[in-house]
């Protein structure tokens, strides 16, 4: 009767000493540390002497680790010391989030598997805990992200430094990285210069799953126009991280962008040599100097009646006054055009009168040919 009894509980299903079910995550670190931010490979590894009939596998949530699954799960048979066994590998990225001796899991596998008698039985399998210890940033202020190669382009709808006026120039900067997470690229730089209007598109970021390891995108689009067409030069904007690979401290740069209406350089010669007719600019120019500095000395001394006649004269022969009524009129901006009539071409009545009819709702409109024909008569 004992010897039956022994055979009957041999023979029993689901016996646990006869199962091994193991399950357990297995780190892979590149480097002998890690930092906060840098990307940690690592598989979530069963090994199962039962075949799973149903199976559902949780990783509990970390605050210590951002993390991704890399590799879809697979499962294989493998011969280990000469015995085959169900093995499961699932590929996952870590990243620490904070220094210290940081833990990522457990993780839990709820199965049915069929044992030695084909019967199905039910069972949970867990994996204890990674732990993992990690070292802080190397820098305390700025953005703090790790990849190991990072690569920055630069694209330009036009060439800023030479727009059509009103021309606006789009700007799309591309920060690529690998071995890191979107969320983890630094956010879109601000630019903000008084003498330009800015506008910014919403970002892109993207997650590429590669054989390499994860790769990271964030496209930043803006758009930029000068406010009051006087060129004028965005800086540059470095982008420090912590480069993986080498360990330190390295950075990407956005190159510096100049920009500007190309009607500010038509009178220019770029060359740095001036032809004749530059010399003769010049020395016309020269000239005109001296006579407005003799015309203001000779101002000072005359009564008030003949100051007010040159200050006139200054007004009306002024070449910025008289390119910023044209850029006006030309422009649309009528009232300022009518501003700067009064002030250089009071006679001009013809041309006032334009301006007036589209200002006060007069005429059904403006037109700047037949007011530069009216200056001209004036």
């Amino acid at each position: 009767m004992i010897r039956a009894a022994l055979l009957a509980l041999f023979l029993l299903p689901g016996t646990a000493a006869a199962e091994s079910l193991t399950l357990a995550f297995v780190p892979h670190p590149r480097h002998e540390t890690v930092v906060v931010g840098e990307m940690v490979p690592a598989t979530l590894r069963a090994v199962y002497d039962r075949k799973v009939a149903r199976q559902r596998l949780e990783i509990a949530p970390s605050e210590s680790f951002d993390w991704i699954q890399t590799t879809p799960e697979h499962w294989k048979e493998e011969m280990i010391d000469g015995k085959s066994w169900i093995v499961m590998e699932r590929g996952l990225a870590l990243v620490p989030k904070t220094a210290g001796l940081l833990h990522f899991g457990p993780a839990t596998h709820d199965m049915t598997i069929i044992d030695e008698n084909s019967a199905r039985q039910e069972r949970t399998v867990v994996a204890p805990p990674l732990s993992l210890s990690v070292g802080a940033y190397p820098v305390e202020r700025g953005w703090h992200w790790v990849a190991d190669a990072v690569t920055l382009t630069d694209e330009l709808s036009t060439d800023p430094a030479r727009l059509a006026d009103g021309e606006t120039v789009t700007r799309r900067v591309t920060l690529r990285a690998k071995g890191t997470l979107p969320e983890a690229l630094p956010p879109r730089p601000v630019v903000s210069e008084p003498w330009l209007i800015t506008f910014a598109a919403p970002v892109e970021r993207q997650l590429y799953l590669t054989e390499d390891g994860p790769v990271s995108e964030v496209v930043w689009v803006w758009q930029f126009r000068p406010e009051t067409g006087e060129p004028g030069v965005i800086p540059p904007i470095a982008i420090p991280y912590f480069n993986a690979a080498t360990r330190r401290m390295d950075k990407v740069e956005i190159a510096a962008l100049p920009i500007g209406y190309a009607s500010f350089y038509t009178s220019q010669v770029q060359t740095g040599h001036f032809d004749a007719a530059g010399r003769l600019a010049e020395a016309g120019a020269l000239l005109a100097g001296l006579a407005a500095g003799g015309a203001l000395v000779l101002s000072r001394r005359a009564p008030d009646t003949t100051r007010a006649a040159w200050t006139r004269l200054r007004r009306r022969w002024s070449p910025l006054l008289r390119w910023r009524l044209r850029r006006a009129a030309r422009d649309g901006d009528l009232l300022a055009a009518r501003r700067l009539l009064a002030e250089t071409r009071p006679e001009a009545t013809d041309a006032a009168a334009l301006l007036d009819a589209a200002i006060y709702g007069l005429d059904t409109g403006f037109d700047p040919a037949a007011f530069g024909r009216a200056l001209r008569r004036a």
